[in-house]
């Protein structure tokens, strides 16, 4: 069976050389889009001194460091490796060469850069996950580039606003992580329902309905 790995971070910052990661969120969902499995992470660095923060990034994400280093529920970097590593390795299959687990995030760049830096290093990521993954924020640039999608558009948070979709707690790991999930599942019904001339609200309409 294939999965997609959907994932999210909420980091102290913009670069990991600045700030440190604070929350994580990986969850294992089959190609039905059922999730299996899923783990939520606070963090803290492995040294035991606190986090580094910029305050713009905690007024986004809302965290208090303080509380969160006292939350007996937070864990060293080191500590959530052996968490996402076995969560991965569970649920590896290997085809050949090729991984059946696949990245999913909204712009997932940013948040490997994270992961990488902190959680598991650069080798041992690509070594379990597939080398394509997939950045839900691509199809919706794409959208956007040719026409179809508003030019407003960026944010998660935009585009489950335009599709109509349910609002969860923006900037929080884990409900981004189900919103970015949310948002590809309805793109792949839109441009599935058009494919087969089926009855359900394709794109043209749900862009013609505004």
């Amino acid at each position: 069976m294939n999965y997609y790995m959907g994932f999210d971070t909420e980091t102290g910052g913009f670069l990991p050389k600045k700030a440190d990661l604070l929350t994580a969120f990986f969850g294992m969902w089959d190609e039905d889009f059922k999730l299996h499995e899923g783990i939520y992470l606070k963090l803290k660095p492995n040294d035991g001194r606190f986090p580094i923060a910029e305050a713009g990034a905690l007024n986004v994400n809302k965290i208090d460091l303080k509380k969160h280093m006292e939350d007996p529920e937070t864990i060293t970097y080191a500590e959530a490796n052996k968490k996402i590593v076995a969560l991965m390795k569970k649920y590896l299959k290997r085809n050949g060469r090729y991984s059946n687990i696949r990245p999913l995030g909204y712009n997932v760049p940013f948040d490997v850069k994270w992961v990488q830096e902190y959680l598991v290093n650069a080798e041992e990521w690509e070594s379990i996950v597939h080398y394509k993954d997939v950045d839900v924020m691509r199809p919706v640039d794409f959208l956007k580039d040719a026409g179809w999608f508003p030019p407003t558009i960026g944010s998660l948070e935009s585009v489950v606003e335009h599709l109509q979709l349910p609002k969860r707690g923006a900037h929080n790991s884990q409900e981004d992580t189900y919103m970015t999930i949310d948002v590809y599942k309805r793109l792949l019904e839109i441009m599935k329902a058009k494919k087969d001339g089926g009855q359900a609200q394709d794109l043209i309409s749900l862009l013609e309905a505004e």
